[in-house]
């Protein structure tokens, strides 16, 4: 009896642990099987992504922008870590980083951490070295790449940087990502129970991003950025920037400003220094715009060149005095000279006899208050209030170029619309792309819409002639190359009222009078010389962008 109950406690307890077993087996094979496998795959297989060769950027002639550099990106593996303390050490004195953020890396419990992205080729094999005479293992060297900018400040505002994964962040290296990063490549990595790897299966092949040339040639941008950082110290300004373009077809060839940064330390600016003014900074264009009011006028018959308008001071708008510069009085004169001699008063009632509603339209048809679509990120649009939203004073400080915001890019761009005989251009920075030895035209090019009529058109060519040869931007004439321009002095506005002290003053002109290859705009934040008006300051920045192009370019 006693050995039967023993047989049957054996038995029994045979039952107990084969069904344990079964239960098991079905438990992790059928309902914990994708929990498990997805385990035996993390330790197993690994998915790799290899990034593509980023295109370069060029400028028109070819000149290199960006390009990537062979570098190496580090990591460790603490499980497979020796010596931890030495490799510690060494790393602090290659990387230059402190040994308590690499001991928090260091022995952080996984497989991989990533130590640096981006190590400069020399120095991953220095540290490789260093490693294998050491007998440190654990450390993890990897092919990488780095984005070099070899002309440093030269058109960081332009170019931008990309991030230590390579995706763009600023400038063309933002804007223009997905024509340069190209196409990654997949792999996974089957790894053995010694956890090296032993075959490597493509999941997708990738391919190469393209190669882009901007518009932007590079000895322009060299004599604008000097230039303005010399005119800047000369008028004890507080900033400056330009912009230099074509105005057959509105592409740029040259953006800079006084200040800029190098892309290949961008962490050394903070964001405020990598703004590109040309295209983020918005202000009051003061007495340039009365080259498009005067442009109205004239395509809608209000005036011509001849008719005679009153130039006294002052125009008064519900009880609130407009007058000309200094006070001037002027007299009745033509039109002309009222353009000439950037005439507040003239203007103004040249456009009360417009009317609100015209003038709006106008503005509007020709793109101000609207982003000009140029490939660069951060632009603003303006400000161009609809006219059923102006006060009674706005047909009085609109046509002179207050009451209302622009970007030097828009405002360059509509000035050039004026010196290529009318036709609408939307500038661009996009020259061409290369893929594959193929090469096709990105930019935006000419619109084809017109902003007046010819006629109109030739008439303000005329006084924009006018202005340079005899009027108040005399500064900028180049001789032989009949200048012709507008200036520009406005106040600057802070809580809603205009200081006495501080202006922004610019001048925006083309040459040569017939078929321009040139239009340039000059804009200075807050002059300190006396005197601030844009004709004396930016009007003589302008002549020596100019007279340089002239000579460096066309060897004139």
């Amino acid at each position: 009896m006693r050995n039967r109950n023993r047989l049957y406690f054996i038995v029994a307890l045979l039952v107990i642990v084969v069904g344990f077993v079964v239960w098991k087996l079905v438990s992790v094979q059928i309902l914990q099987h994708e929990k498990w496998e997805t385990k035996a795959n993390t330790i197993h297989q690994r998915k790799v992504i290899v990034q593509p060769e980023r295109g370069r950027i060029y400028d028109r002639n070819g000149e290199l922008l960006a390009f990537n550099k062979k570098a190496y990106s580090l990591a460790v593996d603490s499980y497979d870590m020796t010596q931890p303390e030495l490799l510690i050490d060494l790393l602090a004195e290659e990387l230059n980083m402190s040994r308590r953020e690499l001991k928090d890396l260091v022995y952080r419990q996984s497989y991989f951490t990533w130590i640096d992205r981006t190590v400069s080729y020399e120095t991953g094999e220095r540290i490789k070295s260093r490693a294998d005479n050491l007998g440190i293992e654990g450390l993890i060297v990897t092919d990488s790449t780095k984005r070099v900018y070899p002309r440093e400040e030269l058109a960081g505002q332009i170019v931008g940087f990309t991030g230590v994964d390579g995706e763009g962040l600023a400038g063309a290296e933002y804007s223009l990502n997905e024509i340069l990063e190209g196409k990654p490549q997949a792999k996974r990595i089957i790894y053995g129970a010694d956890r090296y790897p032993y075959r490597e299966i493509t999941l997708a092949e990738g391919e190469p991003g393209s190669d882009v040339y901007l518009t932007i040639d590079l000895k322009i941008q060299h004599i604008l950025k000097q230039e303005l950082q010399e005119g800047v110290e000369r008028f004890k300004a507080k900033k400056a920037w330009g912009v230099v373009i074509d105005p057959s077809n509105g592409e740029v060839l040259a953006m800079s400003q006084n200040d800029t940064y190098d892309p290949n330390n961008y962490n050394d600016y903070d964001s405020s220094e990598r703004k590109n003014l040309a295209v983020s900074y918005t202000y009051e264009p003061g007495s340039i715009l009365k080259a498009f009011s005067g442009l109205a006028a004239l395509d809608y018959g209000v005036v011509t060149p001849d008719t005679l308008v009153n130039g006294n001071s002052p125009v008064v708008l519900y009880n609130h005095p407009i007058n000309n510069a200094q006070y001037r009085d002027y007299g009745v004169v033509p039109f002309s000279d009222v353009i000439k001699n950037s005439i507040n008063t003239g203007i103004v009632r040249v456009s009360q006899e417009l009317g609100e509603q015209k003038l709006w339209s106008f503005l509007n048809k020709i793109g101000f208050g609207r982003k000009t679509g140029i490939e660069l990120p951060g632009e603003e649009p303006g400000q161009l209030k609809y006219y059923g939203e102006w006060s009674g004073l706005s047909i009085g400080s609109i046509p002179i170029g207050q009451g209302m915001t622009v970007t030097a890019v828009q405002l360059a761009s509509k000035m050039a619309s004026i010196a290529n005989g009318g036709v609408m251009v939307r500038p661009t920075i996009v020259e061409r792309v290369s893929s594959a030895g193929e090469e096709s035209r990105l930019g935006k090019r000419a619109s084809g819409g017109r902003v007046a009529s010819r006629t109109s058109v030739s008439e303000m060519k005329d006084m924009l002639r006018g202005v340079v040869e005899g009027g108040t931007g005399t500064r900028a004439d180049i001789p032989g190359y009949a200048v012709s321009g507008k200036t520009g002095t406005a106040q600057k506005a802070e809580a809603g009222l205009y200081l006495e002290d501080k202006y922004i003053s610019s001048f925006a002109g083309f040459f040569p009078r017939e078929n321009p290859r040139y239009l340039i705009l000059i804009v200075i934040d807050e002059v300190g010389t006396l005197p601030v008006w844009g004709g004396a300051t930016a009007g003589a920045i302008f002549n020596e962008v100019g007279t340089r192009i002239i000579t460096a370019v066309d060897g004139g």
